[in-house]
């Protein structure tokens, strides 16, 4: 190898791996997005008990669960305009009914809340939450318990390796673990 590949290899590589653990540690994070509004999990599913169904209504009967619109908040929050007290978010202070106060100026100014999602999948897979719900499994089993967190952040790595492991974990049947480790049953 001459002098100056090596010198120019080195750099490169260091690159590489940083990059790698970037991309790493970019899939399951404790830290989520930050969003428009500190919208606390805890508070609705946890506290209040809000089935993840009934803001993310298309879970059952799409291939995306949906990101809540002004609409659904407001279905609650036109009657709750929540305590005037403040909150600890993930250790940020907030006053519940100054952020209340923001989904209704949305609201007001018919403008969404742009969200920013948390999960997502790469546009070559071909996921459905549909599939996943009708056959039972708790939106927990790859979100994690959403119930005890403020800020939603990515509890698992959701790539390839962890879609097999469940898939393995949970066919039914020798001729079902086959079609669920087809490539095509994901990728078309």
């Amino acid at each position: 190898m001459k002098k100056g590949t090596k010198i120019l290899s080195i750099p490169l590589l260091s690159v590489f791996i940083l990059l790698g653990f970037y991309f790493y540690n970019a899939e399951s994070s404790d830290q989520g997005p930050k969003q428009p509004i500190p919208f606390s999990h805890k508070i609705h599913a946890g506290e209040d008990q809000l089935p993840c169904q009934y803001c993310h209504s298309f879970v059952d009967v799409s291939p995306n669960p949906g990101i809540p619109s002004v609409k659904k908040c407001m279905g609650c929050h036109q009657h709750i305009v929540g305590r005037d007290v403040d909150y600890d978010f993930d250790g940020t202070t907030i006053n519940i009914k100054n952020e209340i106060a923001k989904v209704r100026e949305y609201w007001a100014n018919k403008e969404p809340i742009p969200w920013t999602k948390v999960n997502s999948t790469p546009g070559y897979l071909h996921f459905t939450h549909k599939r996943h719900v009708k056959r039972g499994f708790e939106c927990a089993q790859c979100h994690g318990d959403v119930a005890s967190m403020d800020q939603v952040y990515k509890v698992n790595r959701m790539n390839m390796g962890f879609c097999i492991t469940c898939h393995t974990e949970n066919a039914k049947n020798h001729e079902e673990l086959t079609h669920l480790k087809d490539c095509l049953t994901c990728h078309y």
